[in-house]
């Protein structure tokens, strides 16, 4: 593993998240959505969709995982869960741990959001929140969603994915978002621990799609330099 790089990944992690984390990740303050659809884009096995339906929402999510059957997605997401604190373990020296205190409290942390994933995963089919796709192509059609949320994915495999494909998910996420309707991407930074170093080409590419695109602080500490998002404002 490069001396540069605090997380070895090949391929792309499955994100397993709470609504908690959401929040922090994203300064969310879900009422202002209440009358909207909202979309997780990437989301993993991530229990914000879940949570967030539960309390009142209309919440969805969208990931490539979302065809495999739920004895799949089970085994798959508790050999992730392993393997993923067995990387961190290795970097915890590199990262910081205001928002977790502890490995454990991290690794509880995620399998408590998966127990609550895997609750609804498994009903699917009679009450869809789950839709199988990958960026830069989502299975919505224009003006769906009153809110995205990206996390995890978009900027922190720079590595994987190039200028393009960052351009090309951008405008699709904003092809679904409504007019008013907002976007929000974290981290801004890579494996490396470096802000997306195209992070204002992208911005300067994307003005001509009538948009307003703000960097936002967050209060979720991680990654040392993760301290703020992207919110693409779509007029």
């Amino acid at each position: 593993m490069s001396k540069n790089v605090f997380y070895e990944q090949v391929g792309v992690a499955m994100t397993c998240r709470s609504y908690e984390e959401y929040e922090k990740m994203f300064d969310l303050k879900m009422e202002q959505f209440k009358g909207g659809k909202v979309l997780d884009v990437a989301a993993g096995a991530s229990s914000f969709t879940v949570s967030a339906y539960r309390k009142g929402y209309d919440a969805y999510a969208v990931d490539p995982l979302y065809n495999i059957s739920p004895r799949e997605m089970r085994k798959h997401g508790e050999e992730e869960i392993q393997e993923a604190s067995r990387k961190l373990k290795k970097g915890t020296q590199t990262l910081l741990w205001d928002s977790y205190k502890t490995l454990e409290e991290h690794d509880k942390i995620r399998r408590d959001s998966f127990s609550l994933f895997m609750e609804q995963y498994t009903q699917n089919e009679k009450d869809q929140r789950f839709f199988y796709g990958a960026l830069p192509h989502l299975p919505f059609s224009d003006q769906t969603y009153s809110l995205l949320l990206c996390n995890h994915f978009l900027f922190l495999y720079e590595a994987q994915f190039d200028f393009n494909f960052h351009v090309n998910a951008m405008k699709e996420m904003i092809r679904v978002t409504k007019k008013g309707g907002e976007i929000r991407i974290y981290p801004l930074v890579g494996f490396n621990h470096e802000i997306y170093p195209y992070l204002n080409s992208l911005i300067e590419t994307l003005k001509n799609e009538h948009v307003e695109i703000k960097l936002l602080p967050t209060t979720f500490r991680f990654m040392p330099k993760a301290t703020e998002m992207l919110v693409i404002y779509k007029k």
